[in-house]
């Protein structure tokens, strides 16, 4: 059964010209062939689309404590984080 699952089926798709340019440039920047590429950029997608649909489930009191969490003020910054924001960035001193 293992192997029936892991089995290759072959998926055909249209793109306009200059999508598959820009397609095929970022598949030759990774060192992947079109298809690997297109295979990863659509798992990804997929897997972002279920992940932003998953229910978390909890408790009343943990969503209480969650909600109170998000609603109260923002803690002050440490001295050093502060400190550092403020300066210049690198490149520019």
């Amino acid at each position: 059964m293992a192997a029936a699952a892991n089995r290759k089926i072959s998926v055909s798709m249209r793109f306009r010209s200059d999508d598959l340019t820009i397609i095929d440039r970022g598949a030759q920047l990774l060192g992947l062939s079109r298809t690997e590429f297109m295979r990863r950029a659509a798992l990804h997608e997929a897997q972002a689309a279920i992940l932003n649909e998953t229910v978390i489930r909890v408790s009343p009191k943990a969503y209480d404590a969650f909600m109170q969490a998000i609603s109260a003020p923002a803690a002050a910054p440490p001295p050093k984080a502060t400190e550092r924001l403020r300066r210049p960035p690198f490149w520019n001193r």
